[in-house]
């Protein structure tokens, strides 16, 4: 569970599924790979899923049975971090080559450098990729790359058996209160507003079933607007906190939803436009659709260069997205065609994906 998840939360605590003709009940789900399953099995009929996960359906990425999945919802955006051990986060810095010269120490001593991800194929993880190839390193060969939920990572890093991991509030907060590990760098410095997690159905469940789809966003709109007022976040984390949800106290809950940052290493910042945002860009947004169908082609998760419109075509519901928000009488956030830019100067245009 991982704060991402507060729009769905919202819905059903504050009535907003209700308002809009909906009877929900919530499931916690074990992992990723459940929630995928669950959803294809019909058990579950919408999720709160990692962004990766309807376009590695659709691609059957690393082998994966292909599957339709769509995002008819961008659920949230920010709230990532990378987290180190803390007894050696002064060694792995914001630079990559300083990372290299960690891995290459490791190797001179016979030990592996091992990473975790929520997902081998996550944003986190393509993003920990791309950083850690400025520095030389292919994570996948010069790497132990390792799939654990967050819990298990705090108590890998605590014991002493991994030295990396990636995933989403609030276990970073929790990281660095509990003195285990350090911030090396935030999602947002990385890719400020980058897409973390959407609300997926299945192409087969959105063509029977739109008018259910856009009851759910429509509801999901108003909660997400509801969790963007900085003056509900502190109701929002003792909400997120209660054993049914994140089950983490709310003071570690609470300082990413305001925006207040804390590297672990003396470093603290306070700025609300990077903190987590659920109502900033709700669009299923092609061109990054297409950067994650480009990523899993760059580093060998599908076979051959995948046909990026189509992939557009068939997992981004901005015609149910649109048609939802008309309804409400809301304006609906517009597509963006722009450029993705990265930290490092990469530039990803979504008109040549292939590039």
């Amino acid at each position: 569970a991982v704060e991402s998840c507060a729009p769905i939360v919202v819905a059903h605590e504050k009535g907003f599924f209700k308002k809009h003709g909906l009877v929900s009940s919530l499931s916690k789900e074990a992992s990723w790979a459940t929630v995928r399953d669950k959803l294809m099995s019909g058990e579950n009929q919408a999720t709160h899923m990692k962004y990766a996960q309807p376009i590695g359906s659709t691609l059957g990425v690393l082998g994966a049975q292909k599957s339709g999945v769509v995002i008819p919802f961008t659920l949230s955006r920010n709230g990532s971090i990378f987290l180190v051990a803390k007894a050696i986060g002064s060694k792995l810095t914001f630079d990559p080559k300083a990372w290299k010269a960690h891995v290459e120490e490791l190797k001179a001593k016979s030990e592996t450098f091992t990473l975790a991800l929520p997902l081998p194929f996550g944003w986190h993880g393509l993003m920990y990729r791309h950083f850690l190839a400025n520095g030389g390193i292919n994570a996948d060969k010069d790497l132990k790359v390792i799939t654990l939920p967050p819990a298990q990572m705090l108590q890998n890093m605590r014991v002493g058996t991994m030295q990396a991991c990636a995933l989403v509030e609030p276990w970073g907060t929790r990281g660095v209160a509990d003195g285990v590990t350090t911030i090396a760098m935030y999602g947002h410095e990385l890719w400020p507003d980058h897409p973390v997690k959407a609300l997926g159905v299945t192409a087969e469940f959105a063509d029977k079933n739109p008018k259910t789809v856009k009851a759910m966003i429509r509801a999901l709109h108003e909660a997400a607007a509801w969790c963007d007022a900085f003056e509900n976040r502190e109701e929002l984390a003792r909400m997120l906190a209660t054993p049914s949800y994140l089950n983490s106290p709310a003071p570690t809950i609470l300082p990413s939803l305001m925006g207040d940052f804390d590297w672990g290493d003396g470093r603290k910042k306070s700025d609300k436009s990077m903190a987590i945002a659920f109502n900033r860009d709700n669009h299923p947004q092609p061109r990054e659709i297409q950067w994650f169908a480009a990523q899993f082609r760059r580093w060998g998760m599908v076979t051959g260069e995948p046909d990026y419109a189509d992939v557009v075509k068939r997992v981004a519901r901005a015609d149910l997205y649109e048609a939802a928000l008309k309804e409400l009488g809301a304006t609906p956030h517009a597509r963006n065609d722009a450029p993705i830019r990265l930290w490092d100067g990469t530039v990803f245009d979504p008109s040549k994906p292939a590039e």
